[in-house]
């Protein structure tokens, strides 16, 4: 192998060229890296990456200094007095584009880099937002009732917070790492990293053991120039330190993500209202249903009345303050999370939209709103957005509204759906939405959440990079939500999924995801490299049938199982196989649980919060604290038995813990002005059904269809 990658540096570098033509030779430094006196934090990170990753292929350190030795070859990362004396520019280096060029001497890695400082207030840590603290700074500034918007913040900075800005912070910590925020630009970090995917290096997870790392004692001066541009400006894969830790958030600077500062996507209206002094003081701006507003402090998402004049003109306030004091590009005016019914005031009669289905129920209604908000706001701010997510039953574009203000940023939540089969449904909702905007739409993912219990082999490299590269040119780029456990009972399924996307941004619509599936199966399991790629080939083609068919679950682990004996289980390529393997237990388990003759298998999974919830009332109605608050992964919809697809008007159902009792809430919704097949006229009736072990109560709530809420 070693050979192998020796001869392809020396072709990719070749060094004929020039007099002195290495970086290291026969494991002597033979260049020095040179950085400006006072660089962006960022450029510090990247000459640590260069200097460690020399060393780690090489065993030789190279010097990091502000001021050039002779006659040592020169490595200049990030712009300086040096670069700009050699006319390199960065003028077009945008969005983390950078740029490798050579010359006799020199070797310079650059790109576009700066700084992100925080705007006060924001919260060193959770006990800011928890005690109140920022949202009393917040109303001073603002001399009003809305929420603090930026609770977050925080968890993106890799060092201690209370420390940034102070005296006391330290760029680097006692174990060398550089203190940055994912919301610094790297381009010169990118620059490096691309030279050291040129050597043969590759990140294929967080942490020692992702890294394939070629072992050399000399590596050439290149003679090379080169500018690399990625296919989107925003490539956000959610690698908050503060969450996943600093091996995460490294791993996603070297695949080359980038989180731009002042961009709000989800729930901003749940930012400015769910707040205790809003809940109270202005009731009206909530939703009216069944003659009572929403606006119960215990309820996690209360909903609102987009009719409400005085929410409209505070919402636009609350939008141009924000633009202003954290200077922010984008706010968010997007309804709080699980909206499912529209305001049920006078205001609001006839303002839904049942004709575009159900995931359209609502676009008519919450896209006039933002549509009114966006034009105000406009006035004041016209270089500035107002963005909504195209999500849930306001999916589908609005058909009152023939084009949108241009200032409106449309963010579709599942414009890609990595695990969805229909790709042609997907393309008709990116379409329709481009119709209504000249601004290129933004596309919101939820990845699988193995944090939350997702278990299904679902490795599908090409059908992933043929459904991004589908996206370039059309779109700003994706926002993907992780909730993943990076740890080793699921990260032998989270790193291929995150590597193989992030590594589609860049590359252009040609990019070739099978070609780099391949390379990762040879270098990442070695003599399982065979094996292995058999295993990943039978996943990508049955891999959603294996929760209801034993024996294609049973096929995908005799396949695995051989690879698995294919190499030493103390080897590195061991240790990544046995990573899988532990994956793979939860498949075993639904194996196992398949191959129990006991007729259909259930597939809904209940996610509680686990908080004590006050009891239901058998009444019919979803009025109780826990369905309002229901988390939305037990929620779930009826599909038509011949085609799969949802209905325009179908069957929902949540299921949630109560104490020892299982409980069903089902909704049947009806085509308006039908004339109802009623089975009962006993209102408010329940049916209430106990196990015969009488351990596991079962509450099914019966909603008659003539009740209004039905």
């Amino acid at each position: 192998m070693t050979r192998n990658l020796l001869f392809g540096m020396a072709l990719l570098f070749p060094a004929i060229a020039y007099a002195n033509p290495f970086i290291v030779h026969n494991g002597q430094p033979n260049a020095e890296i040179i950085i400006a006196q006072e660089p962006p934090r960022t450029v510090h990170l990247a000459a640590r990456e260069l200097q460690t990753y020399v060393e780690k292929i090489t065993g030789t350190r190279l010097k990091i200094t502000t001021k050039p030795t002779k006659p040592l070859n020169k490595i200049y990362v990030g712009e300086s007095p040096y670069t700009q004396k050699l006319g390199i520019k960065i003028d077009n280096l945008k969005y983390g584009a950078y740029r490798i060029v050579s010359g006799e001497d020199w070797l310079a890695l650059i790109g576009q880099d700066s700084n992100f400082t925080p705007i006060e207030p924001w919260p060193k840590d959770y006990n800011d937002i928890r005690t109140g603290k920022m949202q009393a700074e917040w109303d001073k500034i603002t001399k009003a009732q809305w929420g603090y918007p930026h609770s977050q913040l925080h968890k993106h900075y890799s060092g201690r917070n209370h420390l940034f800005g102070t005296p006391e912070e330290t760029k680097t910590d006692d174990q060398g790492n550089v203190h940055v925020w994912t919301y610094d630009e790297r381009g010169s970090f990118n620059a490096v990293c691309g030279f050291l995917r040129d050597l043969g290096v590759r990140w294929y997870m967080a942490g020692d053991i992702g890294e394939i790392l070629p072992q050399t004692k000399t590596i050439a001066l290149p003679k090379v120039d080169k500018t690399v541009h990625p296919d989107f400006p925003m490539r956000i894969l959610n690698f908050r330190p503060a969450v996943y830790g600093r091996d995460a958030m490294m791993w996603g600077f070297r695949l080359g993500v980038r989180q731009p500062y002042g961009r709000q996507a989800a729930h901003g209206m749940h930012s400015m209202t769910d707040n205790e002094r809003t809940l109270r003081m202005h009731p009206n701006w909530f939703a009216l249903y069944g003659g009572k507003r929403q606006n119960d402090p215990q309820i996690k998402n209360n909903q609102l009345c987009y009719s409400n004049d005085e929410l409209f003109r505070e919402t636009v306030r609350f939008c141009q303050t924000q633009l202003d004091h954290f200077d922010m590009d984008v706010v968010s005016v997007q309804p709080p999370d699980g909206y499912t019914a529209m305001c049920q005031c006078e205001l609001c009669k006839g303002k839904d939209s049942p004709e575009l289905g159900y995931r359209g129920m609502l676009s008519n209604y919450v896209w006039d709103f933002v549509n009114r908000v966006a034009k105000e706001v406009g006035k004041t701010h016209p270089n500035k957005k107002i963005s909504n997510l195209a999500y849930g039953i306001y999916t589908e574009p609005p058909s009152n509204i023939d084009k949108l203000e241009p200032n409106i940023q449309v963010i579709i939540v599942g414009g890609r759906r990595p695990l969805s089969e229909d790709r042609e449904d997907l393309r008709r909702l990116r379409d329709g939405w481009a119709k209504k905007t000249d601004t290129p739409v933004e596309i919101f993912e939820n990845y699988p959440f193995t944090g939350r219990g997702f278990y299904l082999p679902a490795y599908f490299p090409r059908s992933l990079g043929e459904q991004i590269n589908e996206t370039k040119g059309a779109t700003r780029g994706e926002d993907i939500w992780i909730t993943m456990d990076f740890k080793e009972n699921a990260i032998g399924y989270n790193h291929f999924l995150l590597y193989f996307t992030s590594r589609m941004y860049w590359g252009g619509k040609d990019k070739d995801a099978g070609a780099m599936f391949d390379e990762y199966v040879d270098k990442f399991y070695g003599p399982a490299a065979a094996e292995m790629g058999a295993f990943f080939a039978y996943c990508e083609k049955n891999w959603r049938g294996m929760d209801r068919d034993s024996a294609l679950a049973d096929e995908a682990l005799r396949l695995f199982a051989i690879a698995n004996s294919a190499v030493a289980r103390d080897s590195i390529y061991g240790r990544r196989i046995q990573l899988i393997d532990n994956y793979l237990n939860g498949l075993r388990r639904k194996a196992k649980q398949l191959q129990q003759k006991r007729g259909p298998v259930p597939q809904l999974r209940v996610v509680s919060s686990g908080k004590q919830k006050p009891p239901i009332v058998i009444d019919g109605k979803l009025d109780d604290y826990a369905w309002k608050n229901i988390p939305t992964a037990s929620k779930g919809r009826l599909r038509e038995l011949q085609t799969g697809r949802l209905a325009t008007y179908d069957t929902q159902f949540m299921v949630e813990w109560i104490g020892n009792d299982l409980c069903f809430a089902i909704r049947c919704n009806e085509e308006p002005g039908d004339k109802l097949n009623i089975a009962t006229r006993r209102y408010g009736m329940g049916i209430v059904l106990r196990s015969k072990s009488r351990r596991m109560p079962i509450v099914i709530i019966n909603f008659p269809s003539i009740l209004p809420e039905c």
